[in-house]
């Protein structure tokens, strides 16, 4: 080969290479990395067995940190904490988010056999953000945000 077609060549080389790379931190950029700690975004579970598949629900979005749940015979209260993740996507789309935990603590209800229900969503520093509640009397849960 000679010089003047190797340069073309290494030319196209180069740009293919850059393409890949640009094409390959598009759909895994490096802070993503799924051997990150964050990437994982473990999720602890506490409570009785019976809600333990709940609250992984809770668990599944990967927006918190640890949710615990307890109840008697009259009440289910399960508190979830955010993890770092999941407080930032909290500043960003805090509307969003009431009406999903609206919507998941009716499920809570629908499962409690005529128990009330309340959910309390809190920073990971444990300051509370968003309180849903679902009365045993009521069609459908409220949420109040704490400012």
């Amino acid at each position: 080969m000679t010089n003047r077609t190797q340069t073309p060549l290494a030319v196209a080389l180069i740009v293919s290479i850059a393409v890949l790379v640009g094409i390959g931190l598009r759909f895994a950029p490096v802070e993503q990395a799924s051997n990150s700690a964050e990437a994982r975004n473990e999720c602890t579970v506490e409570g009785p067995d019976e809600w333990k598949a709940t609250a992984q629900e809770w668990c599944a979005n990967g927006l918190f940190a640890r949710v615990a749940v307890t109840s008697d015979k009259e009440n289910v209260i399960a508190v979830a904490h955010f993890s770092a993740n999941g407080a930032h996507v909290w500043q960003l789309q805090s509307t969003n988010l009431v009406n999903s935990f609206r919507q998941l603590t009716d499920q809570i209800a629908a499962g409690a056999n005529g128990r009330s229900v309340s959910v309390s969503v809190q920073n990971p520093d444990e300051t509370p953000l968003v309180v849903c509640a679902r009365l045993n009397s009521d069609s459908a849960a409220t949420c109040e945000e704490k400012k």
